[in-house]
């Protein structure tokens, strides 16, 4: 009884967060109060004819979520940098690709630019289901990187990846996860990990798709699946309530609110798993854009970022900034194609 009813609570506190964040407004309003900026004490980071007008920032997604939340928090102070009004439009649907193909066929001028995680940009092109590709766009800046990892409810016996490949190892290597989706980040990470777990390849590990991170959650808690792959900010609230814990981060960062918070997670390269799946997150507009648009647009991110309130608004949502300058995010997003459709073939999405 006490597990369903904290089952049942968990539950409740995830929905209640669901709707307050999707409650957003896509009218191009931060998603977090912004504290007032003393007269005289920014550095515009405008120069030239660039910008005029006001600026606007698709995001192929729903207003709510955490590419969402973040872009509204730092827009409004790379507003009052650059000097015009700069608003987040949300263009949702075609696993993304309708946003990002807007932005892929806008004018050159800078004044239509996005903002999205890699997947539309450098993974669906590789499906054959967009008419854009890589090439089509021009990387301005790396925002953030979005964590990726795997969990297990609290009261799992699984303490670490150790235990876990004991487990499936136990259970003849076929075994059955939980995922937000196919062939997205989440999957290709895992899929990579259990490569390098599974060098022989017996294992035979189906991911069972939900619609995200709340329904993930539910069903570790309820044991309907022993693990699951999460983003780590959506799992947040989740493992400060104590409801499921995280056994090992992909990649090589270990958020900062873990640390402070002494929570257990690990990441993999630590664990000496190598993790080349970069969930980058950024700001990119039409391939054409000039030079001197591009730069306005890094360098105000990059200031924007430096501000204490913003820091702590993108705190309050789980997230860390990971500012990358032009080539820096050009590089990894150009780095993340082939491992993409390696990926891909490896988990049969792409033929030959």
């Amino acid at each position: 009884m006490k597990k369903l009813a904290a089952l049942l609570i968990s539950l409740a506190m995830i929905l209640a967060m669901a709707v307050t964040g999707c409650s957003s407004s896509g009218s191009g309003q931060t998603a977090s109060p912004q504290p007032s900026q003393p007269a005289g004490s920014q550095t515009p980071a405008a120069s030239g004819d660039y910008p005029k007008s006001s600026i606007q920032v698709v995001i192929p997604f729903s207003a709510g979520g955490g590419t969402d939340l973040f872009a509204r928090i730092v827009v409004d102070k790379m507003s009052q940098i650059v000097g015009v009004p700069i608003e987040v439009v949300n263009v949702p649907g075609g696993s993304a690709t309708i946003g990002t193909t807007q932005v892929a066929n806008a004018n050159t001028d800078g004044y239509t630019i996005g903002f999205s995680i890699s997947t539309p940009l450098c993974v669906t092109p590789l499906l054959g289901e967009t008419s854009y590709t890589l090439e089509d766009m021009q990387p301005i800046c790396n925002a953030y990187t979005v964590l990726h990892g795997i969990y297990v409810a609290a009261d799992s016996p699984i303490q670490d990846v150790d235990d876990l490949i004991a487990f499936i190892n136990e259970k003849g290597g076929t075994l059955s996860y939980a995922g937000s989706g196919t062939g997205n980040m989440q999957h290709m990470c895992l899929e990579e990990w259990a490569s390098q777990a599974d060098p022989e390849g017996t294992w035979n590990l189906t991911n069972v798709p939900y619609d995200g991170d709340p329904e993930e959650i539910v069903a570790l808690m309820s044991g309907e699946l022993p693990f699951a792959t999460l983003q780590v900010h959506g799992a947040k609230s989740a493992v400060e309530a104590g409801n499921v814990r995280c056994i090992m981060i992909f990649g090589d960062t270990t958020p900062q609110w873990m640390t402070d918070g002494g929570y257990f997670g690990p990441n993999s390269v630590e664990l000496g798993y190598e993790c080349r799946v970069k969930g980058l997150v950024g700001f990119y507009g039409p391939a054409g854009m000039s030079a001197d648009a591009v730069k306005v647009l890094s360098d105000a991110f990059h200031q924007a970022v430096q501000d204490e309130g913003v820091l702590e608004s993108i705190a309050n949502i789980g997230l860390e900034p990971d500012y990358r300058d032009t080539e820096a995010y050009t590089a990894g997003l150009e780095e993340l194609v082939p491992v993409a459709d390696e990926l891909l073939h490896q988990l049969g999405f792409i033929a030959g």
